[in-house]
């Protein structure tokens, strides 16, 4: 039977005698390595759907023929003492890597210089009999079952295996001394209530496997049974701490280090668990354990070098403290009835009043011819005093809301297994409600009283602040399709999103790094306004910190931007709505109205855009951070459009306008 001739469409109809057929030719030949890629083929060949069929159709087959699949079951265990076991069960799934940079770099430089290949190395000999770089996918689409079905078909079972061989045993014996260390970090103990205790569970753990070891070898004494449990006990205990210390960085912070750590912690502990667990035949789960380390030795290595899965499985938790703090200063930016929705455009108004001010103050900085370098200074103080103002006097900016209600709407998303997607509906409409007066208030705000500010300007000096050329180059680079406004909102969306991410990120960090405590006790800043002003200031920090850093990086973002495109000869520069409508306002005062209909209404058209595209950018990437962060799936997400797609079609003027009956 040829294999072209093998019905691949209907995996009940699918006949595997022709991959087994080639496999017994292989055995034959004495070419063991070539029978099981021939046999192999059962799951890398045919659609994927399929695959979990034609696995079953094996099974069935080899149960039907024992004296074909108990001398297969026999080579494949003679291969497995052959080949070197002990670098996959050690160095897969990133266990033995030093930590999150390290292995970063080790895969990029992978992707350039393959490391080389020990033929007896079974990472090695696997990926020879599944090359495809999807096999893995394959192999998780089949669940236990059917692989502990092939398993015992082959003849592979808790009571035919060898017992704890020296490669597991020393296996588990570099892994126990990788947990230990890890443990034992001083970034990870001091997160425990009572760390470095005699009884701490990180340092038992390199004893009770040492005595489960011995017990296997001959060389200590007690039941292998009751040295088995009390092993896993010592594990379940140090899996507790480590789920101990991720559970409390929401109140304490994190870092990347701690984060890698307690990621790799988890992973090194399940790892032991499992290869103490296979080193068990009397319990039964000797093959489920044999599967489940198949499974993750194989997925490791397809996904060896890629970097976004490396990147997500460890800044999970830090970009998740990242977006809890700065959910934190979203709620602020979330209006709820009318009362507050008025009072939000007050603040809005405030807001571009001040935007109005400094952005005639960028165009006096401008005139002063100064060196670009000291320009791009000048023009980043300008911007980040602007922020940092707004942000003291309570007044709201349009732009920055965006970063911070996107990580708001996450928060409220809640744990997966609490989630009500339905139930975001109120909040999102508030989002957008919130964020459309801020835009007009900022709009009806910085347009007049920029050109007010000119105008007195001009009337109390004798003279506009630039000339008409200046004025007609500021409403040509706001228009929207002869210069690249899109584009320059797009990067200063892009520098917002930036600029709450770095907010919360310092917020977290003041936690993690106990700079309240630290701040309210140091020794001159004590002794120079004493305890009580000393704790002011701490408190003050830990409430402010983190949003007037980010303020101040948005400042010299947007300031520096087009001057450093000019340094490099790059068509660089930023649009930022408010400023932008200043610049409109300002621009009409010094032409005196002289400007063509045909020009008003595009550049009219080209501030709005830049307000658009200012919101989808920053909110689009912090929600996606926010999501990503939390772990929201795709179907979720459509789920979430649909309510609010139907809560638009039902009530419009809710998204812009608070209904009477409002509720907080």
């Amino acid at each position: 039977m040829s294999r072209s001739s093998v019905p691949l469409t209907n995996p009940s109809a699918y006949d595997p005698k022709a991959y087994v057929a080639d496999a017994q030719v292989a055995l034959s030949e004495g070419d063991v390595l070539r029978a099981f890629e021939r046999l192999a083929g059962v799951v890398r060949e045919g659609p994927p759907e399929e695959t979990r069929g034609r696995l079953a159709a094996l099974c069935a087959f080899l149960e039907q023929e024992p004296h074909v699949a108990l001398p297969l079951g026999e080579a494949l265990c003679g291969l497995l003492e052959a080949w070197r076991v002990g670098p996959a069960l050690l160095e897969s799934s990133n266990l033995a890597t030093a930590g999150f940079w390290s292995e970063l770099g080790a895969r990029v430089v992978r992707r350039f210089l393959p490391e080389l290949q020990e033929p007896d190395d079974l990472r090695v000999v696997l990926r020879q009999v599944f090359p495809s770089r999807d096999d893995h996918l394959r192999i998780n689409r089949v669940p236990d079952e059917c692989w502990i079905r092939l398993l015992t078909a082959l003849g592979i079972t808790g009571g035919t295996a060898h017992p704890l061989d020296q490669e597991v045993a020393i296996a588990i014996r570099t892994l126990t001394s990788y947990a230990a260390s890890l443990g034992l970090r001083p970034e990870f103990t001091h997160r425990q209530p009572a760390h470095l205790e005699p009884d701490a569970p990180f340092l038992l753990l390199p004893n009770q496997i040492l005595q489960f070891i011995q017990s296997h070898t001959g060389d200590g004494e007690g039941d292998q049974e009751e040295v088995l449990q009390g092993a896993l006990r010592t594990i379940g205990l140090c899996r507790a701490e480590v789920e101990y210390v991720r559970a409390t960085m929401s109140k304490l912070g994190t870092s990347l280090t701690l984060t890698s750590i307690t990621f790799r912690l988890l992973r090194i502990l399940d790892r032991l668990e499992v290869l103490l667990q296979f080193t068990d035949r009397t319990s039964g789960c000797f093959q489920a354990c044999a599967v489940r380390l198949f499974r993750e030795i194989m997925t490791a290595e397809k996904t060896h070098n890629h970097l976004i899965p490396h990147i997500r499985a460890h800044v999970d938790l830090l970009a998740y403290q990242v977006v809890e703090h700065a959910a934190r200063k979203g709620g602020k930016y979330i209006t709820a009835g009318r009362r507050d929705y008025a009072r939000f455009f007050v603040a809005s108004l405030g807001g571009g009043a001040i935007v109005a001010i400094f952005s005639f103050l960028k165009i006096v900085l401008g005139k002063m011819g100064a060196p670009l370098g000291v320009e791009a200074l000048l023009y980043g103080l300008n911007y980040s005093a602007c922020f940092v103002l707004i942000y003291l006097t309570g007044g709201a900016l349009a732009t920055k809301q965006p970063a911070m209600t996107a990580n708001t709407i996450a928060q409220a998303l809640g744990k997966r297994q609490d989630r009500h997607l339905e139930q975001l509906e109120e909040l999102v409409v508030r989002v957008w409600r919130s964020q459309f007066v801020s835009f007009a208030g900022n709009l009806l705000m910085a347009l007049p009283m920029a050109f007010a500010i000119s105008e007195v300007f001009f009337r109390s000096r004798g003279a506009t602040v630039m000339n008409p050329a200046y004025a007609n180059a500021m409403l040509i680079n706001l228009h929207p399709w002869q210069s690249g406004t899109i584009i320059f909102a797009a990067i200063a969306g892009v520098f917002l999103f930036l600029s709450g991410l770095i907010s919360g990120w310092v917020d977290n960090r003041y936690i993690y790094a106990h700079f309240p405590q630290r701040v309210a006790q140091q020794r001159t800043l004590v002794r120079m306004i004493g305890a009580a002003r000393a704790q002011a200031v701490a408190d003050f920090l830990h409430r402010n910190l983190g949003v007037l850093v980010g303020n101040v990086f948005l400042g010299f973002a947007l300031g520096s931007t087009g001057t450093i495109g000019k340094i490099f000869g790059l068509p660089l520069d930023i649009r930022h709505i408010a400023f932008a409508s200043a610049e409109f306002g300002t621009a009409l005062e010094i032409l005196h109205f002289r400007v063509a209909l045909s020009v008003v209404w595009p550049v009219a058209l080209g501030v709005t855009l830049i307000g658009l595209v200012n919101f989808l950018v920053s909110f689009g990437l912090s929600l996606a951070t926010a999501l990503e962060s939390r772990q929201i799936t795709w179907g979720e997400i459509r789920v979430l459009s649909g309510h609010l797609a139907r809560s638009f079609l039902r009530q419009p003027l809710d998204w812009f306008f608070p209904p009477k009956e409002a509720s907080p």
